[in-house]
């Protein structure tokens, strides 16, 4: 996802999105620190203190740079913006079950969908709000 950040966002406005990425790293983190803390999910394979770094620091802040970057300039759009980044990784949540990569154990796929709601619904009222560029 890094790689797609930094290929669609112009380099001169990297920095304009530093803010939504910490925040989306921090999110992230804390949300997966909590699901696995409640016994929602589990990750297979290589994980620090049952976290997936992989998913908190690789995935998901570029993410949460991309949604922006997209909103801002296609605003639009931007209700399409965001529900392509809630499906998105609902969808990917579901294929990572699938490939085994994460094992649900008090958690679905509905579930899943309603918590990417908030999560980027989270990240747009940080954009909209609280970033230094709003």
């Amino acid at each position: 996802m890094w790689f797609a950040f930094f290929l669609l966002v112009p380099k001169g406005e990297w920095r304009n999105y530093y803010s939504t990425v910490i925040f989306t790293a921090l999110l992230a983190t804390v949300c997966d620190l909590l699901g696995v803390v409640y016994r929602q999910w589990v990750y297979i394979g290589p994980t620090v203190g049952g976290v997936s770094l992989w998913s908190d620091l690789g995935i998901a802040p570029p993410q949460g740079g991309l949604a922006v970057y997209f909103q801002r300039k296609f605003p639009a759009r931007a209700w399409a913006n965001w529900l392509f980044w809630i499906s998105a990784n609902a969808l990917g949540e579901r294929l990572f079950v699938q490939w085994g990569l994460i094992s649900h154990l008090n958690w679905n796929s509905l579930k899943a969908t309603i918590f990417y709601l908030l999560f980027f619904g989270i990240i747009f009222i940080q954009d909209r709000f609280f970033s230094p560029l709003s």
